[in-house]
This record gives C-alpha cells, structure tokens and sequence, in this order.
C-alpha cells in the first residue's frame, strides 16, 4: 500500500468528514431552531424503520465488496441487481406497513413521510456500491466533493421549507434529498454503472460473508432503534425530540471525526490481512490517532453542552442538554471499540463479527430492558446506553487479543496518557461555566483554554500520536508541493 496514498486519503476523508458534518452541523442548527421537539420526534421514529429496510437490503454486500480481493464490474453488477430488487421488497412492506406504525404511536402525521421516504432505499442502495467502489479505489476526494454538493443542495431546500411552516416534511425532504443528491453526484464521480450480467456463484460467495455482516448489522439497529421506539411509544414523541437532539450533536462530530480514520483504513487493513504484525501496527496507530481526536471532542463537548445548546438552539432545547452529557461520556472510548471492529471486518472474520455482535447487542439490550422494568425515565435509559457502551470497549477487544496479538491492556497503555490529557482539560474547561460572561464570550474562551490546554498536555506528556499527527500533516503539505 502507498504511503502517500494513505495519508492523502486520510487527510480527504478527514477534510470531507469536518466540511460536511461541519455544515450538517449548522443546518441542524437551523432546523432545530425553526421546528418544535416534536417533529424531531417523529421523524426519528420515521428512520427507524428505513434505516432498518437499508440494512436489510445492502445485506452486509458493501462491506463484502471493500474486503474481497478480487471484486470486479461483475460482483459489483451482480450486487447492484440484489439491492434493487431488495428495494422493492422492502419499501413495499413500509409502504404498506406505514398505518400500523402511525396507529400504534398514535401520530397519523408521520404516515405519509414514511411512505415517501421509504422510497429513498433505491437510491441508498446504490450509493452504497458506489462507496464501496470508492473506498477500493482510495478516491476520497471524489467523495469529498459529492458529500459536499449532496450536503448543500439538501440543506438549502430543507432550510427553506422549515422557514415555510413545513414541519417534519422538511425533515423528510432533508434526508431524502440528500440521498437523491448524494447517488446521482456519486454516478458522475465513479462513471460506474452495472452491466448486464449476473453471477449466482459470486452472489454465493460474497453473501458469504455479507449475510454474517448482516445479522450483526440487524442486531446493531435493532439495539439502537430500539431505545428510540421505546421512548417514543412508552413516553412522547416530544421526549424522544429532546433525546435524539441530545445524541446528535456528540454523535455528529464523534461519527465526523472516527469514521474518517476508519473508512481509509478498513481498505488498507484488507489488503495487509496475511501480514499480522502490520495489520497490528497499523490498528495499534488508528486507536492512538482515534483516541487523540475523539477524546478530548467528547470530554469537551460535554462541558461546554448547556452554554452551547443555549446559544446555538435557544432555552427551548434546554431538556436535551443532560442526554448530550451522557452521550458524550458513553462515546468517550468509541475510537477504541471502532478501531476493534474494523480490524476484525478487514481481516475476513464475518464470522466473529456476527458472534461478537450478537454477544455485544445482547448484552446491551438487557441491560436496557433492565433499566426499562426498574426506572420510568429516559434519562435512566441514557445512562444504560453509557454503562453499555464502556463494557463494550472490553468486549470488542477479546478477539484481536487473537488475531493480532493486541489486548485490551495494550490499547490502554496506548491511550491512558490521552484520556489522562483529555480530563485535565475537561475539568479545566468545566470551571469556567461558573464565570458570570456573556454566552458567547464564555463559550469562545471554553473552545480557545480547552485546545491550548490540550495540546500543552500533549506535549509535556510526549504523546506519540500527537507528534504522528504532525508529521503526516507535514507530509501531505509536502506532497502537495512537490506537484
């Protein structure tokens, strides 16, 4: 694998990642701003049941794509007609599904978006082959671009219809647009489009290790809707608006800052699968550079949470800011548990995925289940998403003790002196919530004393992924120069 392909890859995928979660930021700002809790309540329960049919569809085949060694424009093809004819199937059954679920949560305003927003399965489905195509290809500014026009167009349209008095419909139009946008963007990027043929043996083969990435993939929404469904039908849907808005800020920024690292290095890690000392090398780094960005974000964004959610959503979003909090301190070692996961997908074990996601998501439904028979209270069952979470960390790291000789006590050496500098910042930052300041001016100086105060940690404690972070950005400049 090329050095320098790497590190431009990464540094794409980092710069996508920040500009379009950056302005997806801002929309969300926007639309929580204009929208009431409620309709955030009710589209979530919307997704539930899409993101659902798109996990069945894709059927883990995306996935099997980026790891077979010799896919071609026939098991692409070949993956193209499955999800299309899966589409039809399955927005069919939500299409005529819908009318239960408005019946059963008794809110016949989300029947109709549900309906058409099932429809966005096609183009999902396709995007889907086309990221993997890109993710093979390491074209990550191919897929900068179409990430950024998708994100743009999406939010512009969405923006003005909840300035229109539009409602949820504004939120359906947001994702589905985007999706839109995002697929046909994506077709002129990759120039790719299926051919006429078809491989039942290939279609065989790669299920093979599709169908296992499946089952762990239905048992990961199953667990996550879950907890949605749950509030949403056992409180309001005005409580799951507070809950999911809570998420989605710690969520938005630990997706745009984790999933950069892991989607370059899932590819890489693939082709180096028969080479276990450098498959160990290359994991031990993306836990280190994980741990050096996400830390300190979540840690951080869970100080400064209530100053932000007043100055960016106003006082009406207040009841959200505790589950932001939680979020945050259950998304703290994700860097850790991702790393883990993608380390075990890249090396070809479907089979060990599947196992462990059954373990991890079994365990983490009871103890919601628990949480649910012994407290009446959404903030209990966002506390059992934190205790999940961090038990999860252990979980995950079992096999690679395995694999690539890698234990859990040697990822935490590897980022002890992190979490150690992202707490010496977070208490730090926390005091000065007590100062008497402005929203703003506090909030800025927050931002400002948390990063130097981070950074000097940095240094005096000698962190080694600190100083690789610097040398690649180094690199990628030069590389740049020397075109």
């Amino acid at each position: 694998m090329n050095k320098a392909l790497v590190i431009k890859s990464l540094i794409y995928k980092t710069i996508e990642r920040f500009l379009v979660k950056g302005l997806g930021f801002i929309i969300s700002i926007l639309m929580a701003r204009l929208l009431t809790p409620e309709a955030f309540g009710q589209i979530a329960i919307v997704t539930v049941f899409v993101n659902l049919s798109q996990s069945i569809i894709e059927g883990g085949l995306g996935t099997a794509l980026v790891q077979s060694r010799e896919a071609d424009d026939r098991d692409f093809s070949t993956v193209f007609y499955i999800c299309m004819a899966m589409s039809v199937i399955m927005t069919t059954i939500v299409y005529c599904g819908a009318p239960l679920v408005a019946s059963y949560y008794k809110s016949p305003e989300i029947l109709m978006p549900l309906r058409v927003y099932a429809f966005s399965v096609f183009f999902s489905s396709y995007d889907s082959i086309l990221t993997a195509k890109i993710q093979r290809e390491m074209k990550f500014r191919q897929m900068m671009i179409c990430s950024l026009i998708a994100t743009i167009v999406s939010g512009s349209i969405a923006v003005a219809l909840a300035f229109a008095g539009a409602g949820i419909w504004a939120l359906v139009v947001y994702y589905f647009s985007h999706t839109v946008v995002s697929c046909m963007t994506m077709m002129i990027a990759v120039r790719w489009v299926p051919r006429l043929t078809f491989s039942v043996e290939r279609a065989k083969e790669l299920y093979g290790f599709g169908w296992k990435m499946l089952a762990a993939s239905m048992m990961c929404s199953l667990y996550y809707d879950l907890r949605s469904l749950i509030i949403g039908k056992r409180f309001s849907t005005e409580d799951l608006g507070y809950y999911d808005r809570g998420q989605q800020f710690p969520l938005t920024i630990n997706f745009a800052l984790d999933a950069s690292i892991q989607s370059v290095i899932f590819p890489v890690l693939a082709k180096t699968q028969d080479d276990a000392y450098e498959a160990k090398a290359i994991l031990r780094k993306t836990i280190s550079l994980g741990a050096l960005i996400v830390f300190p974000a979540m840690v951080g964004l869970a100080v400064v949470a209530e100053p932000l959610v007043k100055l960016l959503l106003t006082d009406k979003w207040l009841p959200s800011v505790p589950y932001m909090q939680i979020i945050c301190i259950a998304l703290v070692p994700s860097s850790i548990t991702s790393a883990n996961l993608v380390a075990i997908k890249a090396a070809g074990r479907s089979d060990i995925y599947m196992k462990l996601e059954f373990v991890r998501r079994t365990l983490m439904i009871a103890v919601l289940a628990l949480t649910v028979l012994l407290f009446d209270s959404v903030i209990a069952m966002a506390y059992s998403y934190a205790l999940s979470a961090w038990i999860d960390v252990f979980i995950t790291a079992i096999p690679n003790k395995k694999l690539m000789k890698y234990s859990i006590s040697d990822q935490i050496k590897d980022s002890k002196e992190i979490f150690f500098a992202a707490a010496v910042m977070g208490v730090i930052v926390f005091a000065f919530n007590y100062l008497t300041l402005p929203l703003i001016l506090k909030l800025c100086l927050q931002i400002i004393v948390g990063i130097a105060v981070y950074i000097i940690m940095c240094v005096l404690l000698k962190i080694e992924s600190f100083t690789y972070i610097i040398k690649i950005t180094k690199g990628f400049w030069l590389i740049k120069k020397e075109k």
